[in-house]
């Protein structure tokens, strides 16, 4: 805390009776500093500080919480990937035995041993086969991704998606990293997408106007569909 004053005294008098009355001036200046401690605020500060520290127990918590989600996740994807693999192993093995089983049928059903239903039997066997083999291999590419996702490693990137650019979470962190100010706006992005409603067919006064480029909107009609009926091949019209 600090202030200031200016002293001019036009009848002030310094010194002795000898020297007389003089005029006197100056500036005058005071500083100070001013403090407030509260001694007892009911334990508020305390209790602040203990929620503090709960709260950064409970976050120490949570770290180690998704850390075993996320280990539990990688060791279940990985166990579903092999099991899917020795899956796929049993059933190539089930379809090879099943295939020889039919020739077999079929082979004995010739000479008169076998029935057409024993050779159906096994013609129905080694579908059933198929079919397992086929979702054993599914369940292996389910399996594959999920493990890679559980990984952190099924992003768009990492795959080698084609779908234009990738968002960058951190683009615009490094746009505006070195700015002095806030004042700051980003051009409008057009409107890409084709709108399918016209604007004669929009309400007179819409409740949501959005900023939608009208050179992108078709308003031309739609071109009539015309349709022919054309005889089928060897089919003759009868005349009139």
């Amino acid at each position: 805390m600090g202030s200031g004053t200016y002293v001019n005294e036009l009848g002030g008098a310094i010194g002795n009776s000898t020297t007389g009355s003089v005029p006197s001036k100056g500036t005058q200046t005071t500083i100070g500093l001013s403090s407030t401690i509260p001694i007892f605020q009911g334990g508020l500060p305390a209790a602040r500080i203990r929620q503090a520290q709960a709260q950064e127990g409970q976050t120490l918590e949570q770290v180690v919480g998704t850390e075993r989600a996320v280990v539990q996740a990688a060791r279940a994807a990985f166990a579903n990937y092999d099991a899917a693999q020795r899956q796929i192993q049993a059933q190539t093995v089930a379809v090879q035995a099943n295939e020889l089983a039919l020739e077999g049928a079929r082979a004995e059903q010739s000479v008169g041993t076998r029935t057409v239903l024993d050779v159906l039997n096994a013609e129905q066997e080694l579908l059933n086969s198929q079919v397992a083999l086929v979702t054993a291999k599914r369940d292996a590419y389910v399996a594959g991704f999920t493990l890679l996702n559980a990984m952190g490693q099924a992003e768009a990137q990492d795959l080698g998606l084609d779908g234009g650019p990738l968002y960058d979470p951190l683009g615009n962190y490094r746009r505006v990293a070195n700015n002095w100010n806030d004042w700051a706006t980003d051009p409008r992005h057009p409107t890409i997408a084709t709108r399918t409603v016209s604007p004669q067919e929009m309400p007179a006064n819409p409740i949501v106007t959005p900023q939608i480029d009208s050179a992108r909107i078709d308003t031309s009609p739609p071109a009539p569909v015309v349709i022919t009926s054309v005889p089928p091949t060897g089919v003759t019209q009868p005349q009139q």
